[in-house]
C-alpha cells in the first residue's frame, strides 16, 4: 500500500513539474528588426531564468490591440507590448490587469513622468517624433535644416515631404503638435487640421507604413520626413545620409509599454516578464540595439548610444505631455477627418 501511495505521489509530482515546464506565455510585440533583437537578447534569457516558454507573436500595435479585443472572452495573448496609445485604449476598455507592483520592483526606477497614472501599463521605452532629412541633398542645395513644424510650409519642400496619416502613432502625435504650435491642442484640434491642410500640397507621399517613408527617402522623391527617431536612425545606420532632429515646439512621444491581458492564465509570469523588461540591463540593450530611449533612471549608456536616443532628465523633460486618453476617445473621428480633409485634398 505504501509503495502504491509513493508511486501515485511521484506521478503527481512529475505531472506538476511537467505542467510548470510546459507553461507558455504569448508575447505580442513588433515584428521585423524588433523581433530579431528581442527574441535572442531579451526573451530567451528570461525563458532560461523562469523555465518557461515565450511565444513571440509579431504584429503592429493596432493589430495586436485588435487581437486582444477580439479574443477578450478567451485571450490568446498574455502580454501586449505596443505604443502608448494602444496601451491606453486597451486600459480604457478594461482589457488589462492592474500591475502587481510587489512583483515588479524595477517600476521604482521609472522616471515619474513616464509612469502610468492608471497603473495598468508599464512604459518601457521612448521614441520621439521629429524631422528626418537627407543631409546630402540639403548640402547640395544649400538648404537650412528644419527646426520648427512651420518649416513644413517652406516653398523649397513642396512635393518633397513624406508624412504618415492620423491612423499611425507618429501621425497622430504630429497632428497634436501641429495643433499646439498653432494655439490649440488635444482639446482644440482644429488648428492642427487647418495647418495640416496647408501642408498637404507639399506632401509627395502619405505613408501607410514605415517602408513607404524609407522608400520615398531612399529614392530621393522625398527630402524631408516627419518620422520617429528609431526608424530614422535605423536607416542612417545603413550609411544613408539621414539626420533626425526635433522641432522646437516639442517632441510628441511614442512610449512603448507592456500590459498583462485580463484573463491570462499565466498572469504572474507576465508581470515577471515586464519587470525583466524594466531591468537596467534590458533597458540598456533596447537603447543600444533598437535606439529606444530608456524609461528607467538607472540605465547607463555609452556616449555613442546616449547621443542617438532620448536619455536623461533634460531630454525626458522635453517630451510633450499628451492626454492620450482624450486622443483615444477622438482617434476614429480624427482619422476619418484626416482621410477626407487632408489626404483627400491631395
Amino acid at each position: 500500500m505504501k509503495k502504491q501511495l509513493f508511486t501515485i505521489a511521484a506521478c503527481i509530482a512529475i505531472s506538476l513539474a511537467t505542467s510548470a515546464k510546459a507553461e507558455t506565455l504569448v508575447f505580442a510585440g513588433p515584428g521585423g528588426s524588433w523581433q530579431k533583437i528581442m527574441e535572442p537578447l531579451i526573451i530567451k534569457p528570461f525563458e532560461k531564468e523562469c523555465g518557461c516558454t515565450i511565444k513571440y507573436q509579431p504584429g503592429s500595435s493596432n493589430n495586436n490591440l485588435a487581437r486582444v479585443i477580439a479574443t477578450k472572452e478567451n485571450p490568446d495573448i498574455d502580454v501586449m507590448y505596443s505604443g502608448n496609445l494602444q496601451q491606453i485604449q486597451g486600459a480604457a476598455q478594461g482589457l488589462f490587469l492592474p500591475l502587481k507592483t510587489e512583483m515588479m520592483p524595477n517600476l521604482g526606477n521609472v522616471w515619474p513622468k513616464l509612469l502610468d497614472d492608471k497603473k495598468t501599463n508599464a512604459f518601457l521605452g521612448v521614441i520621439g517624433g521629429g524631422f528626418a532629412y537627407n543631409t546630402k541633398i540639403f548640402k547640395e542645395k544649400n538648404l537650412a535644416p528644419p527646426t520648427s513644424v512651420m518649416d513644413m510650409l517652406r516653398p523649397e519642400f513642396k512635393g518633397r515631404l513624406v508624412i504618415e496619416g492620423a491612423s499611425s502613432n507618429y501621425g497622430i502625435g504630429m497632428l497634436v503638435l501641429m495643433a499646439e504650435a498653432n494655439g490649440g491642442g488635444v482639446n482644440n484640434i482644429e488648428p492642427g487640421f487647418d495647418f495640416a491642410k496647408k501642408v498637404a500640397p507639399s506632401v509627395v507621399v502619405f505613408a501607410r507604413k514605415t517602408s513607404d517613408t524609407s522608400r520615398a527617402l531612399q529614392q530621393g522623391s522625398a527630402w524631408l520626413a516627419w518620422w520617429g527617431d528609431v526608424r530614422a536612425r535605423t536607416l542612417s545606420s545603413t550609411g544613408f545620409p539621414l539626420k533626425w532632429v526635433t522641432a522646437k515646439e516639442g517632441v510628441p512621444p511614442i512610449i512603448m509599454g507592456a500590459s498583462v491581458v485580463k484573463g491570462s492564465k499565466v498572469a504572474d509570469m507576465g508581470f515577471r516578464l515586464i519587470n525583466h523588461l524594466l531591468s537596467k540591463e534590458v533597458q540598456e540593450v533596447l537603447a543600444s540595439k533598437l535606439n529606444i530611449g530608456p524609461t528607467v533612471k538607472n540605465a547607463e549608456l555609452a556616449l555613442d548610444v546616449s547621443d542617438r536616443v532620448i536619455y536623461g532628465p533634460d531630454e525626458v523633460g522635453k517630451l510633450m505631455k499628451i492626454d492620450w486618453l482624450k486622443v483615444a476617445e477622438h482617434k476614429a473621428e480624427w482619422i476619418d477627418r484626416w482621410n477626407r480633409e487632408v489626404q483627400g485634398r491631395k
